[in-house]
């Protein structure tokens, strides 16, 4: 037997460790655990352990974080051991080899997290808490360590190869009695050539060059009897858990690791650093799916990049706030600050409605054809900054205890974040069939608290609380704009897009329509509160997602428009509040993309000042208030945009569009196409739930130019609703049919002569751009099939709007003193239907 004296203390390491609970004492090694040891060229040993710990706290300047109530036992029975075999042998080149593998489930599991003055477990249960995790796992695999690091043998260091294979597994987190758990987990990883050095200055650098892992989760479930802790089925009913669907991870990366003592503040902590590439990412969400041909899936595949760390501390603090607000002191948390965070991530095919099988097929062989919405570029550089002359920087806190008044138990992160695009370093740029779209200049910050629970349905203290992973916002400022959209044939080289010509940055309705409204708008910033639910169960079959949600924005300022040459010039929507409630919205992937069904919702968005023009000082529309209910609105996202179309005519294909006086285009296979079917509902006035828009034109406030609301002439368009027509139900609905593509663009030019940037022609030739960037012009009897492919790209929307019929139960003239005036009873709009082609290009 080799090395017997390193033998000997790693047996008694393990007897510490597997004894009934941890203590300071040594112990002398039972009978019953030497007996199952063995050994001629190796050692094989056989470990029962069933280990509670009451406390493990990290101090940081006096300052600490304790996880207690720690236990490693039976999975299925808590009083019993965890069982695993472990050999070890020393090679004959030195290297010690070691290999383990389970002989049951084990549960390993974090009763409470907490922040905690001094050492000791507190006696107050209801003290704050993060909450706690469980993990049940079987695993197997093996380990070498050899002498020598990244210099190689004969060196200071250690290299390791590491290869392991978790299965059957639960990862869950809990508070107040509900638990979110991945079930079915299985994860192997394999890490050849790892190797740690400690470097001067006392940095400990952790180089791992082949890092590859594969994670597939059967089920996301979710459960609000504190019986179950982490079981598949509820103990009461028997059923299965509702499921939130499948995930799928696939990661091959090199990264780096350096880590030092000494934090942001004091003289403990530790600062770390990072250095990332990743060489393939694969990501999918999976709804009713066995992993096979049935169930489809929403991903994003093949996603290659860097994520770069720079200075991140890691203190243990009191809350900052407390000095300037003690109603917000949370108490001591774990202080997360960085210097700078850069992540550059191409995703080479987003998918919508695609099988596991195909996904499969794709990750062995790229070229395999899929439901693909396109590629998308991500460039976001975190480092501090300011917005709009506002400070910025990063750092996240985070402190025990979620949402106040759902229980002692949650997470909450009092967090700061600053995205800085000085030289266009923050963008995104969405590329499909050979045309790329940037969204130019990205910068965004955020201040505020954000909490996260695990909740139960129920009222408490007169609060709705939902089933499901609760998100809250409180008090949370946010801010991003963009200067404009860039648009151009894909070189491949996103330097190439940044020098392509800004257009204006305009709002996308379609867009902002899923994001409740105000997502799709060129600069936006507001203060958030309120809460996102994600709860188990869709609409299709017995997998899917269920959202509710209660989200307020105030003191909102939008640019519904702005020019992009820095006047500031556009539609200002200022003075926005902004409220959403979303009941019982249900998301399913199916065969045709991301269906989303709204079981209730409705929303008022309060604009105090409408201005064109300058921010503060252009012409002012007055005040607008868009007020909305709808019931069972459906929503389907899809893979592909418009294909080929006939523009400005009506055809099935060219020659019959040619014949009606339209243009023929195929604008490809790729692209995004939104379908909605929305149903506006009679109006609940008591509940706050209607359908009405309102236009007031308010006087403005004494020795001031902001207008007051409520003090002027409103004309409102009052309880609008949907329906088959007099008397009928409604099934048909508000439909909108949006297709977004990046295709060429027909720009013609109009008026003879040159242009504004000096580039002449006739009126009526077609603009072609050449290869230097620079454009021409040419005659449409002239224009060749490479001058069709090389027409400017834009981004082309073709929206069809249809609906049976759309009631206005009245039109009212309302005034503060002189009260309500109906001026039309009764207006309908009948069997309406129509197509319109939008193709937005720069401006010459």
């Amino acid at each position: 037997m080799h090395n017997k004296k390193t033998a000997l203390l790693f047996l008694i390491a393990l007897q510490v460790l597997g004894g009934a609970h941890v203590s300071a004492e040594m112990k002398a090694l039972e009978d019953d655990v030497l007996s199952g040891v063995s050994g001629q060229s190796g050692i094989t040993l056989d470990l029962r352990a069933n280990v509670s710990v009451a406390e493990i706290a990290y101090f940081d300047d006096a300052k600490g974080i304790a996880l207690q109530g720690l236990r490693l036992a039976s999975e299925a029975d808590p009083t019993q051991h965890a069982e695993y075999r472990f050999e070890m042998d020393v090679l004959n080149d030195g290297a010690l080899s070691f290999t383990f593998a389970s002989q049951n489930k084990a549960r390993f599991e974090i009763e409470e997290m907490r922040f905690v003055d001094a050492p000791g477990v507190q006696a107050a249960a209801s003290a704050p808490s993060i909450g706690g995790v469980f993990f049940d796992f079987m695993i197997d695999g093996a380990m070498d360590n050899r002498g020598g690091g990244v210099g190689g043998p004969g060196t200071t260091g250690h290299t390791f190869n590491t290869n392991f294979s978790i299965s059957d597994g639960r990862l869950g987190y809990r508070t107040n009695g509900n638990e979110f758990f991945l079930d079915g987990l299985a994860l192997d990883v394999n890490t050849p050539g790892t190797t740690l050095d400690i470097e001067p200055g006392g940095v400990l650098n952790l180089r791992m060059p082949n890092l590859t892992a594969e994670l597939s989760v059967d089920a996301i479930r979710y459960s609000n009897n504190p019986n179950n802790h982490g079981v598949t089925n509820d103990v009461d009913s028997g059923l299965a858990l509702p499921s939130y669907g499948s995930l799928w991870l696939n990661l091959d990366t090199n990264s780096s690791v350096q880590i030092q003592a000494g934090g942001a503040d004091g003289v403990q902590g530790l600062t770390l650093n990072s250095q990332n590439q990743i060489n393939r990412l694969d990501l999918a969400w999976g709804d009713d799916t066995d992993w096979a041909s049935n169930g489809y899936w929403v991903g994003a595949l093949g996603v290659s990049g860097r994520i770069d760390l720079s200075n991140l501390t890691v203190d243990v603090l009191a809350d900052p706030d407390a000095a300037t607000d003690p109603a917000k002191d949370f108490g001591v948390g774990l202080a997360l600050a960085f210097e700078r965070l850069d992540a550059a991530l191409s995703v080479s095919d987003l998918v919508l409605g695609e099988t596991k099988a195909n996904i499969d097929s794709y990750v062995a062989v790229p070229s395999t054809s899929l439901k693909s919405i396109g590629s998308v570029d991500l460039n976001l550089s975190f480092a501090d900054g300011a917005f709009n002359g506002r400070p910025t920087t990063n750092v996240v806190y985070l402190q025990a205890g979620g949402d106040q008044n759902a229980g002692y138990q949650g997470l909450r992160l009092d967090t700061q974040l600053s995205i800085v695009s000085l030289a266009n370093e923050s963008n995104f740029v969405y590329t499909e069939d050979g045309n790329s779209l940037m969204l130019s200049r990205f910068e965004a910050f955020a201040d505020g608290d954000l909490t996260l629970d695990v909740t139960a349905a129920g009222n408490i203290n007169g609060v709705d609380y939902y089933d499901g992973l609760r998100l809250g916002f409180e008090d949370f400022a946010f801010g991003y704009q963009i200067e404009g959209l860039r648009a151009a044939e894909s070189t491949g080289d996103i330097e190439d897009l940044k020098s392509a010509q800004l257009q204006s940055a305009q709002r996308n309705q379609a867009m902002a329509d899923l994001s409740m409204g105000f997502g799709g708008a060129p600069s936006f910033e507001g203060v958030l509160d309120g809460h996102i639910t994600l709860g188990p169960g869709g609409n299709i079959g017995q997998e899917g997602m269920t959202i509710n949600a209660d989200v307020a924005v105030s003191d909102g300022l939008m640019a519904a428009y702005k020019e992009s040459d820095g006047s500031g010039k556009g539609l200002w929507l200022s003075g926005l509040n902004y409220d959403v409630h979303l009941r019982d919205m249900l998301l399913d992937v199916t065969q045709d993309g991301l269906q989303i069904y709204e079981g209730e919702s409705w929303s008022r968005m309060d604009v105090t000042d409408f201005r064109v023009g300058d921010q503060a000082s252009g012409s002012s529309f007055g005040r607008l208030i868009m007020e909305r209910y709808e019931v069972g609105s459906e929503h389907t996202v899809s893979a592909g945009g418009a294909g080929a179309v006939c523009i400005g005519g009506a055809g099935a294909n060219a020659t019959d569009c040619g014949l009606d006086g339209g243009r023929w285009e195929d604008r490809g296979v790729q692209g995004i196409t939104i379908a909605s079917k929305r149903h506006f509902q009679q109006s609940i006035e008591a509940e706050g739930k209607r359908n009405r828009f309102t236009w007031e034109t308010a006087r403005s406030g004494e020795g001031t130019s902001s207008p007051v609301n409520d003090s002027g002439m409103k004309l409102v368009f009052d309880n609008f609703t949907t329906n088959d027509g007099e008397g009928l139900a409604d099934t048909y609905g508000f439909r909108t049919d949006l297709n977004v593509d990046v295709a060429g663009a027909h720009v013609v030019k109009k008026q003879d002569g040159a242009d504004s940037n000096g580039v002449t022609g006739n009126k009526g030739d077609i603009k072609v751009m050449n290869a230097d960037g620079t454009y021409r012009y040419v005659a449409p009897g002239a224009m060749t099939a490479q001058d069709w492919d090389d027409r400017p790209v834009g981004l082309a929307m073709r929206t069809r709007t249809h609906f049976k019929e759309l009631d206005f139960e009245r039109v009212n003239l309302s005034h503060p003193t002189g009260g309500d005036s109906t001026l039309l009873y009764g207006l309908k709009f009948q069997n309406f239907d129509v197509t319109t082609d939008i193709i937005a290009t720069p401006l010459d």
